[in-house]
């Protein structure tokens, strides 16, 4: 997975899920054959985080983190031009998914990426889990490798489990063992999501993994038991996010 001269896509839930979960693997391929695009604006309409932080409204909150990606994406390296992000806000991806269908379908046409990389189907967040469906979906139609990487998700106990695949022993993956200069530059990158510290601050810095993706059946629950946001008592279920993924599966765009 070194540099080489594909384009290729990173699609992400939110500003800073790229950078946890593929920083270094982007910073490593040519920065102007890279694209990222962020599914929502990664400000929620519940406002929870937006008032501990000071923000005023839901809207200042999707501007400071737009800020914060703007940085990213210089430090990358990458083009601004090759950064989108929806006006979706975070945790109801799943409740838009006729919009980012079509809008998602609309760029990976425009960029006809060789290579997309996105998140892994886990149970971590919604909007995680939106962005493996779609990219998965729109790959029925289109001719691209996929990769996905982990970030969050529960285990057996129900605890938080950072940046390990589920079930890793059934797929090869690919492992970037990051040098101690690519740590700091990581770490870098990370200091930039102001507001995002107090999450950021549980991820390490030393490994990014990737794997291609096996057939999901998003009709199904990731992992038996409670998927870590319905412990965190969020106002979506599993059930609920697995509806919405029926009615759109017949997308056709």
């Amino acid at each position: 997975m070194g540099s080489n001269v594909l384009t290729t896509l990173v699609v992400a839930a939110h500003p800073d899920d790229e950078t946890l979960g593929a920083g270094i693997w982007m910073h490593r391929q040519a920065p102007d054959r890279v694209h990222v695009l962020h599914i929502t604006d990664g400000s929620p309409q519940d406002m929870h985080d937006a008032t501990l932080l000071g923000f005023p409204t839901r809207e200042s909150y999707a501007r400071a983190r737009r800020e914060e990606m703007s940085g990213v994406i210089q430090m990358l390296g990458i083009p601004p031009e090759n950064w989108n992000q929806l006006e979706i806000p975070d945790k109801e991806a799943h409740l838009h998914t006729s919009q980012l269908l079509t809008q998602m379908a609309g760029i990976i046409d425009a960029i006809e990426p060789a290579l997309v990389v996105t998140h892994a189907y886990e149970g971590g967040h919604p909007d995680h889990d939106t962005a493996a469906f779609a990219v998965a979906l729109l790959r029925k139609t289109r001719r691209f490798q996929l990769l996905e990487f982990p970030l969050y998700r529960a285990n057996e106990q129900g605890e938080m489990v950072i940046g390990k695949f589920l079930h890793p022993a059934s797929l090869p993956q690919q492992v970037i063992d990051l040098t101690p200069q690519e740590c700091n530059f990581k770490s870098a990158l990370r200091s930039r999501f102001e507001t995002q510290k107090a999450m950021l601050e549980r991820f390490p810095d030393g490994q990014e993994r990737f794997r291609e993706p096996p057939d999901y059946d998003f009709a199904k629950a990731p992992h038996e038991g409670e998927l870590l946001y319905e412990r965190w008592g969020w106002p979506v279920s599993g059930s609920g996010w697995r509806e919405c993924v029926r009615n759109a599966s017949g997308f056709d765009g």
